[in-house]
């Protein structure tokens, strides 16, 4: 760690990165995964949009009336304060921007839509969350930045495509007698968000007893927080079936750039190791420049 600490120190904008990389390069995995290959400025606008809803979640800060009542026993208090206090709303949020905006843009006409939208709207959610913790704790933001890159982030990028997936339910086939009987479209949208607010509170809720408990050293914090890895491998597992059954009845759909003999021939993995050496020697250069500025 010694070693690479010289290399975070020469990149001023390294907490920023780290903070936000996770959730780019899960979204450009599950974009390059829809063979139909989505408008590239309607999916950052997604993006931008989750981030934009996180923001207004922290700046509010409302917390739900009532819940503190509705049980005395920490654990209970806890699993509440997780599902209707936090997730809750967060996933709400998520589902508004999946239906005011991006329905007046695409037609969800096939399931990787609603993943590919559902997955931006989410990692959005949490490149924005993750900004603001590594921030808020400067002192340890690399090590939150491994632990969130590796579980809060696929979660919320999960639970971004369950609540996609039922938004796709709700407006696709709308010729179908299923689709014309009343109350459909609000049923799909209410089921894909009860789900991804279950499955977002368990993953919330070891912390937040862990929190009230103040127990770090305590043999059952241990237990709480298996189960929190335990949901956060369920979600993503969700997730990936999903996307999996999505992508298999999506037809293929050529394009006529990258199955040109061009690109097929060009030599990607040398580009690759090119650009990391730049980068990589543009960095000295960056910590330079800075104390040059300053």
């Amino acid at each position: 760690m010694n070693i690479l600490a010289p290399l975070f120190d020469a990149l001023p904008s390294a907490l920023g990165a780290a903070a936000i990389a996770p959730s780019l390069l899960i979204l450009w995995t599950v974009a390059t995964m829809d063979n139909r290959r989505e408008p590239a400025r309607v999916v950052l606008i997604a993006f931008l949009l989750g981030a934009a809803s996180a923001w207004l979640i922290s700046y509010l800060n409302m917390p739900v009336p009532g819940v503190a009542r509705l049980g005395d026993a920490p654990v209970l208090h806890a699993f509440l304060q997780a599902t209707l206090g936090v997730a809750a709303p967060e996933e709400a949020l998520k589902l508004i921007v999946l239906v005011f905006f991006c329905s007046r843009y695409i037609a969800y006409d096939h399931p990787m839509e609603g993943v590919v939208y559902g997955a931006a709207v989410g990692l959005g959610f949490a490149a924005y969350e993750n900004l603001f913790y590594l921030a808020s704790n400067p002192d340890y933001w690399r090590t939150l930045a491994v632990v969130r890159g590796l579980f809060t982030v696929p979660v919320h990028g999960a639970l971004g495509v369950i609540i996609g997936i039922y938004a796709v339910k709700a407006r696709f086939g709308t010729v179908t007698a299923e689709t014309r009987r009343s109350g459909f479209r609000t049923t799909s949208y209410l089921t894909g968000w009860l789900i991804a607010t279950v499955l977002h509170g368990l993953f919330d809720f070891p912390l937040l007893l862990q929190r009230q408990l103040a127990a770090t050293e305590s043999a059952a914090t241990g237990w709480w927080l298996t189960l929190g890895f335990v949901v956060c491998g369920l979600v993503t597992l969700i997730a990936a079936r999903i996307i999996y059954r999505a992508r298999r009845s999506q037809a293929p759909v050529h394009n006529s750039f990258t199955h040109s003999e061009r690109f097929q021939s060009h030599p990607w993995r040398v580009t690759a190791i090119v650009s990391l050496v730049l980068f990589l020697a543009a960095l000295p250069l960056l910590g330079f420049l800075r104390e040059f500025m300053v």
